[in-house]
């Protein structure tokens, strides 16, 4: 087969979408030294996000700024076929939400992460929202089969778009092998003392925009933390987004300045030692297509708080507490309940490595490589994908 991947968010994203084709792909070049892949980007690879480098690979990059790639394709609608740039392909797969024009030969593939943009349209940057609100039913309907991360997304597209189940699939994320819980002192202390961090330790990853409620986590930790045994400190560990300045203002306002940490945005490894060094991690999202993060952090062995709402609890089935990210009291008490239950504690963290070895990458890649394969032979229907919804 010849595939043609869009590659471009693995060259420009560093997490969410980016992480997830970057990690996918490596993955599938792993599994697969047959197929014939182009990876196609708008703009430049960098040092740090290059093209794959594998014997069956090749990178093409197309000299046209992104704003006008979209007019092209998605606003203007030029019929500018993408393999004139990738080369003849057999199959298409469009990373993220989108696909460009596509011969009728060509096999195609969509992933769709999440509907936030349907959902909770008031934690979407609006001009993103609007975009992906005229792009997203189009390529729903184009593709040949709709991959998403949850059976949740799965649920959310046929409810939005009555997307027929025989094309729906669910490529879950995974975590990568370097994510396994490090007990090294010397390693642990090294990144403590960087980050002036005190125990009992509250983290959080994710980017500061509203829909990572973070007001809501600082909120409650505020309460936790008044009680004798509550958390000392609180690391919130991910770059600046949409609206992050109200969450800086909710730390003056609350006069935690010496007690809430923002960490920005940190290498892997100092990643995995947070997670490994963390009391209680916390992900009260208020909405997820799938929410990596509490996967990464059982799989370090930390005990995990997260919400009740749209993917999370499918994601990490019983092995979290599950709370209302609307309710800072009950949020503040599953925090407390944690640090003062070391038999609660060991539980989330048996529960959560027994979850975590659930979510591979190579899974991931071997379920897409079968996807690609099968729709080359023909296939159809892929309704047996989502019995359970």
């Amino acid at each position: 087969m010849r595939i043609a991947i869009d590659y471009t968010a693995a060259i420009r994203q560093n997490a969410g979408v980016g992480a997830y084709v970057r990690n996918l792909v490596a993955a599938m070049l792993a599994q697969d030294d047959e197929n014939r892949y182009t990876f196609l980007t708008s703009g430049r690879p960098t040092p740090d996000h290059a093209f794959p480098l594998a014997p069956n690979a090749r990178g093409r990059s197309l000299f046209i700024p992104d704003r006008y790639v979209n007019i092209l394709w998605y606003r203007w609608k030029v019929p500018l076929p993408a393999t004139l740039f990738s080369g003849a392909s057999d199959i298409y797969h469009g990373t993220d939400f989108v696909l460009p024009p596509l011969g009728k030969k060509v096999r195609k593939v969509v992933t769709i992460h999440d509907l936030a943009f349907l959902e909770h349209p008031e934690y979407a940057v609006p001009s993103l929202a609007a975009y992906l609100r005229s792009v997203v039913p189009v390529a729903v309907q184009r593709a040949d089969v709709v991959a998403t991360v949850s059976q949740e997304v799965s649920r959310t597209l046929i409810e939005h778009f009555q997307t027929p189940r025989e094309k729906l699939v669910v490529v879950p994320n995974g975590v990568g092998s370097s994510f396994r819980r490090i007990e090294d002192p010397l390693l642990l202390n090294a990144t403590r003392h960087k980050f002036r961090l005190q125990h009992p330790l509250v983290l959080a990853v994710g980017t500061l925009e509203p829909r990572k409620n973070h007001r809501g986590l600082i909120t409650a930790f505020h309460q936790a933390q008044k009680h004798k045994q509550g958390p000392a400190m609180l690391a919130i560990a991910g770059g600046q987004g949409w609206l992050y300045e109200e969450t800086l203002q909710l730390v003056k306002d609350l006069k935690l300045e010496k007690k809430v940490r923002f960490l920005g945005r940190v290498s892997d490894f100092e990643l995995v030692t947070l997670y490994s060094m963390a009391d209680v991690f916390a992900f009260p999202s208020f909405f997820e297509g799938f929410g990596i993060p509490p996967i990464e952090a059982m799989a370090c062995g930390a005990p995990v708080i997260t919400s009740n709402t749209s993917s999370l609890p499918e994601v990490v089935g019983d092995a979290a507490l599950l709370v209302d990210p609307h309710d800072s009291n009950a949020l503040a008490s599953a925090i407390n309940r944690v640090l003062q239950d070391e038999q609660l504690r060991e539980d989330l963290r048996r529960k959560g490595y027994q979850r975590a070895q659930q979510y591979t990458w190579e899974s991931s890649a071997r379920k897409m490589l079968t996807v690609y394969e099968r729709l080359y032979q023909g296939q159809t229907d892929f309704s047996h994908e989502v019995a359970a919804l």
